[in-house]
């Protein structure tokens, strides 16, 4: 295997942790209404992302797509992604955070749409 294919991979293996893990995150703040069982909820998010971020940018670089490719759109879903997620987690309205946690799994689904499809 690859180089590339290793890191396309680690990058969709991180991709899923990530998305599963702000789900986890979104339903025990918002949904249940409790606080994270312990630091390594509030932690681990931030690992995975960054190797997220990393792997994502080898991938970026290796495939050398400009930023108005499809690769380039996700970049920009993936901003829009982490300030609904932050503003859902960090709201003090339940209800908009509730909305903004919604609107943040469905920016990520579409996030991994983009991804398998490539439409541009």
């Amino acid at each position: 295997m690859t180089g590339y294919f290793l890191l396309k991979n680690l990058h969709i293996g991180l991709a899923l942790i990530s998305g599963l893990g702000f789900a986890l995150r979104g339903y025990l703040r918002l949904v249940l209404d409790r606080p994270y069982p312990g630091p390594l909820v509030r932690i681990g998010p931030h690992i995975i992302d960054t190797l997220l971020l990393i792997s994502g940018i080898g991938l970026w670089m290796q495939t050398r797509h400009g930023l108005l490719s499809w690769m380039g759109l996700k970049l920009v879903l993936i901003l829009v992604y982490i300030l609904m997620g932050v503003g859902a987690l960090r709201s003090k309205s339940r209800g908009t955070g509730i909305m903004l946690y919604w609107l943040a799994l469905g920016v990520f689904l579409s996030i991994a749409i983009i991804a398998i499809e490539k439409p541009m």
